[in-house]
């Protein structure tokens, strides 16, 4: 058992007792092909539900300044976490995404680049749909259901996967992108007024 299992089986049991926590739509994800998780974004505890709640290892990235210190970036890299610059296009971290995608693993992504914390879903950028294009994924759209208020429900919906096979191949440019990954996040969005009490 790896780092990330004995996280995830620490994590688990700890949100459990200040959320009860339903998943719906396990069986609709595939377990052995390229897949990204797109997800809403609203609270630092976003990643780890979904790294402990989905039935696969999910790599995430996170800020390169949380590397800068030795033990903290050891730690992230040991739960499949790689760093990204927020500041620039950074190359490096697409080809490590690429690379996750290519050998069958899972990414997590939030469209919207970033946390937000009102209510109303942002804007999805273009990383989620050029990733998954250029990774031969498909996308799982992920809702996380909740107001994050202590004691409260965390509903975690997982919608059939999307596919973008009809643009290998193409050469996009950054708003068509950007208009395929919004798709994802109006699915997103669609389950949460569906689904939220």
């Amino acid at each position: 058992m790896g780092l990330y299992e004995v996280c995830a089986g620490i994590f688990i049991p700890i949100i459990s007792i200040f959320y009860k926590i339903e998943v719906i739509g396990k069986e609709r994800v595939p377990m052995d092909e390229p897949l990204i998780f797109a997800s809403n974004h609203k609270n630092n505890l976003d990643p780890m539900l979904i790294g402990s709640f989905m039935p696969r290892k999910v790599s995430y990235m996170a800020k390169k300044e949380l590397f800068n210190n030795k033990i903290v970036g050891s730690f992230l890299k040991n739960i499949n976490v790689f760093p990204v610059d927020r500041s620039k296009t950074d190359i490096s971290t697409i080809k490590t995404a690429l690379k996750i995608l290519k050998s069958n693993g899972a990414l997590g992504i939030f469209p919207e680049g970033s946390r937000m914390k009102q209510e109303k879903l942002g804007k999805a950028k273009a990383g989620t749909s050029m990733l998954a294009i250029r990774g031969k994924a498909r996308v799982c759209p992920v809702s996380i259901i909740t107001t994050y208020k202590l004691f409260t429900k965390i509903t975690i919906y997982i919608d059939e996967p999307i596919s973008f096979e009809s643009y290998y191949g193409q050469k996009l440019n950054s708003k068509e992108y950007e208009m395929l990954s919004q798709h994802a996040l109006d699915i997103v969005g669609e389950n949460i007024k569906k689904y939220g009490d």
